[in-house]
């Protein structure tokens, strides 16, 4: 997991091949309604808002297919983030590549200009609250895992 502003955004770049073109969509996705928006070479995005939830009300989720570049555009939210070697897989039905976990974690605070990098070993709850629910916009980029 990688959590940095996005003025820093440059040093990440080579991580993948399409991390520059995943940035660029953020420049744009400011003004854009919420949807999804699919964009070059396999890569996808969607922008969305909301009102955060209580932290301890849902499960991680990590995916093995995609990683994750998120932005947060206007609000704030809490992540929590937890390896999945470290985590119970919860039984359930995977939908899509969401794979879903259970246990202990830390937590951080997500402002505007903050992004953040989930791998696929990094589980994650996204748009969250500690003590009372807040507002939120941001946009989520997968971004395909290279074999």
């Amino acid at each position: 997991m990688i959590i940095d502003r996005i003025e820093e955004q440059k040093r990440y770049y080579a991580l993948h091949v399409e991390m520059e073109q995943a940035f660029s969509f953020i420049s744009e996705a400011i003004d854009l309604e919420t949807g999804r928006y699919d964009l070059d070479n396999g890569l996808f995005a969607t922008i969305s808002e909301g009102t955060t939830r209580p932290k301890d009300s849902i499960h991680f989720e990590a995916h093995k297919k995609y990683i994750d570049l998120q932005y947060c555009i206007t609000g704030s939210e809490r992540i929590a983030w937890a390896n999945i070697h470290e985590l119970n897989p919860v039984d359930s039905e995977n939908a899509g590549d969401n794979y879903y976990y259970e246990g202990p974690s830390t937590s951080f605070s997500i402002r505007p200009g903050t992004f953040y990098i989930m791998f696929p070993s990094d589980a994650h709850k996204t748009s969250c609250h500690n003590e009372f629910p807040k507002y939120y916009k941001k946009v989520v980029i997968k971004l395909p895992v290279e074999e």
